[in-house]
Parts: C-alpha cells; sequence; structure tokens
C-alpha cells in the first residue's frame, strides 16, 4: 500500500476533545476533524506543531500497571466530564472510568460492555491502555496486529506515517494492554496495522488524561472492505471526489447497541455543529454491499467524507437523538478512521442476566 504523505488539516487533531476519538457515554468514541484546502491544511499544520512535543511519551510495557481494586463514586472530570446514566448496571465493575472512584476501569470492550472489567488504582502518572482489536465492523477478535499509539499531532504526516511513542502486538484474544505518559498536547491515536488491513486509526485519549484510556473497541478495517467500498460509491457524482477511501481518507463508522453490541437499523447521523448546512457527506451500507443515504441497515456501518472543522455528529432514531453522545469525524491519508456511535436504546431485556 503506498503512502500520501501530505499535509492533512487541524481539524484531523480535533478529534480528541472531550472523549471524541470517537467518543460516547459508555467510553466507546472515535477519531475526529474535517477536511479544508492545501492553504489551510498548511496554515493547520504549522499552528498545531507550534509549543507541541511531537516526540512525546514512553515505552510501552506488555503487563498493565495498578492493583485491581472496586472502587465507585467517579470525580465529576473522570469520564471526560460525561455523566453515564446506563439503563442497565455494567456486567463487571463500571462501563467507564466515570464508573471508578479512582477514575481507572480496566476494560478491553466497550460495545457490548466487558464482564471482567474492574476499577483499578492508578500506577503514577501513567495511562493504562486497554483494548480488543476488532476486524470491522464486527466482534472476531484479530491477532497478530500491530497496535502504534502514536501522538495526534504527528498524523498530520500521515496515518501511516506517524511515528509510535508506544508498541504492541496482539495475542490470539486480540487484547492490547500497555502503558505510557502521554504529554501530547491534542490526544493519543492508536494506529493498527496488519496483514490484509488498512492503516485504521482510532482516538483513544484526549487531554487531560486519565488513568485509562476512553476507547477500547479498536477496530481494524480489511483492505477488501475499503477497495469494495470505494468501488461501490464511485458511481456516487456528490461522493465520488473523496475517493478512493484510504488513499484521499474519510471516516467508517457502525452504530451499535450499547448493551448488546448489535447493529443499529433506521438511523440518521445528523450534524451536531452545523445542522442542515453540513457539507458531510454520509452513505450506509446496505445489506448488498450497495449504499443508501437515508439510513443504517442492519449493517449498522456508514461511510462519511468531507466534514467541517471539529464537526460532530450524533444519530436520530425518529427525530430523537439515541447516541450516547455526540462524535467528532476525522479523516488523514494514507488509511481510514473509524468513528463509532454507541446507542443507548434498550433491547428490552437485561443482558447481562
Amino acid at each position: 500500500m503506498q503512502s500520501h504523505a501530505r499535509a492533512l488539516p487541524l481539524s484531523l487533531l480535533l478529534l480528541l476533545t472531550p472523549l471524541a476519538c470517537g467518543g460516547d457515554k459508555d467510553g466507546t468514541s472515535e477519531s475526529t476533524a474535517g477536511t479544508t484546502d492545501a492553504t489551510d491544511a498548511t496554515n493547520a499544520t504549522s499552528d498545531a506543531t507550534e509549543g507541541t512535543d511531537t516526540t512525546a511519551g514512553t515505552d510501552a510495557t506488555e503487563t498493565g500497571t495498578g492493583s485491581d481494586t472496586e472502587t465507585t463514586g467517579a470525580p465529576v472530570e473522570c469520564n471526560g466530564g460525561v455523566v453515564d446514566t446506563p439503563i442497565y448496571d455494567p456486567p463487571g465493575d463500571c462501563y467507564n472510568n466515570g464508573g471508578c472512584a479512582s477514575c481507572l476501569c480496566v476494560t478491553f470492550r466497550d460495545s457490548p460492555p466487558d464482564p471482567g472489567a474492574m476499577c483499578a488504582e492508578p500506577a503514577g502518572p501513567e495511562t493504562r491502555v486497554t483494548g480488543t482489536v476488532l476486524e470491522f465492523p464486527g466482534d472476531a477478535a484479530v491477532s497478530g496486529v500491530k497496535v502504534d499509539i502514536v501522538n495526534a499531532i504527528s498524523v498530520l504526516g500521515g496515518i501511516d506515517m506517524a511515528p509510535a511513542v508506544a508498541s504492541a502486538m496482539t495475542g490470539g484474544d486480540g487484547r492490547v494492554d500497555l502503558s505510557l505518559v502521554p504529554t501530547d498536547q491534542i490526544g493519543i491515536v492508536a494506529v493498527l496495522t496488519g496483514a490484509g488491513y488498512f492503516a485504521t486509526a482510532t482516538g483513544i485519549a484526549p487531554p487531560p488524561y486519565e488513568p485509562g484510556n476512553a476507547v477500547h473497541d479498536l477496530y481494524i478495517v480489511p483492505e477488501a472492505s475499503v477497495t469494495a467500498w470505494s468501488a461501490a460509491l464511485m458511481d456516487d457524482g456528490e461522493i465520488a471526489t473523496y475517493l478512493p477511501l484510504g488513499e484521499m481518507g474519510g471516516v467508517v463508522g457502525v452504530a451499535r447497541n450499547r448493551y448488546t453490541g448489535t447493529p443499529v437499523a433506521g438511523l440518521t447521523l445528523v450534524s451536531k455543529t452545523n445542522g442542515p448546512d453540513t457539507t458531510a457527506i454520509i452513505r450506509y451500507l446496505n445489506d448488498d454491499g450497495t449504499f443508501n443515504a437515508t439510513s443504517t441497515t442492519d449493517t449498522g456501518v456508514y461511510v462519511l467524507v468531507n466534514p467541517s472543522l471539529a464537526e460532530e455528529f450524533e444519530a436520530e432514531l425518529d427525530g430523537a437523538v439515541v447516541s450516547t453522545r455526540a462524535n467528532k469525524a476525522g479523516s488523514g491519508n494514507g488509511g481510514v478512521f473509524t468513528m463509532n456511535l454507541s446507542i443507548d436504546i434498550d433491547p428490552g431485556f437485561n443482558p447481562f442476566e
């Protein structure tokens, strides 16, 4: 896969505020940003790098830190300051950092939540990064994937060109567990690479950094899927200018029920930032591999291009907002970003009983 290292928009860097990285109430959040013309991108690069340490971070450790202990009643600043009000109690100790007085929920999944999630005590200034690499858009864990934690600002040079400040390889369970001391002023991003997959970026934590990362469902997108979606969209005159996906950036995502992880149909993505004046173009994947411009299908998958600077999106069902929070959309060349939405809809039963 060829890299196209050109300057990217500053909007890319805003993906991580707060819990953006595709953020949501249960800690699911995904990338951010938009696109500008070449002049704006050049200026954005200069502005973003000024006064920012682009090489900060420490080497990863393969094992986590902190002693496991059950605690509740988190400070308000945990979970990005978002107060979570789930319908059902979590199957483990916590859904996210907001469920722990220590502000550290050690969990490896978001949607559905991890039944083994535990509150733990932080180990000094480190941020413990835990998660599971999954093949987009499903639940199959992927082994042999390199997980690079990179400074958000470094993605300006291209998703596949950003230097790592911490790294790990996934084992058979697809899990990653490492620690670092992030100092980037924008945030940290997980860049996933593996044979047969497109370089996939997901924002995982914004500053001020909490003891644990915000996003734990780390999707990696098959090359075949990216190629097929670009081909299916090529005849769509409105979106063709922004293709092929990956080389030209682009955002992919899946809307899933936060309790069951099941894709949710009938949703429409709307711009919280710009409303009907948005310049973003959104298409929803049909079961047969084609796309529609109306709403999600049983796949729950969508493709989004051309968002504006730091534009936030949320999901509506029958005119009501049902996503746990708005997420920022991001894009960068040399790979794809994910922006997944966690949908707070009662499945009609407690899936944890």
